[in-house]
């Protein structure tokens, strides 16, 4: 039983030849694709370190704020208290 060109055409149309899979990537395609990917994702967590840093001065601040807002209003719940014992004893 012999191969005929119509078998050969048929043969053609169900599997892909050499040229047809060059389109495709090879391992060194795959191996620059993922430095690049490497690359970019190193970029990303380059610039979130930033925020984060950014995140943590901007919470540091709000807790020294916090802490010298009660002390003023220790201060001010003080003097008041001196302000009324002052009235009170000059009326």
């Amino acid at each position: 039983m012999a191969i005929t060109n119509k078998d050969v055409d048929k043969l053609k149309e169900v599997f892909a030849t050499k040229g047809d899979l060059e389109r495709f990537a090879t391992k060194d395609d795959l191996g620059q694709v993922r430095e690049e990917i490497k690359d970019k994702f190193d970029r990303v967590l380059t610039g979130q370190d930033k925020i984060m840093k950014e995140l943590e001065k901007a919470r540091e601040d709000r807790v020294f704020a916090v802490g010298k807002d009660r002390e003023q209003d220790g201060r001010l719940d003080e003097l008041d208290g001196r302000v009324k014992k002052l009235e009170s004893v000059s009326r």
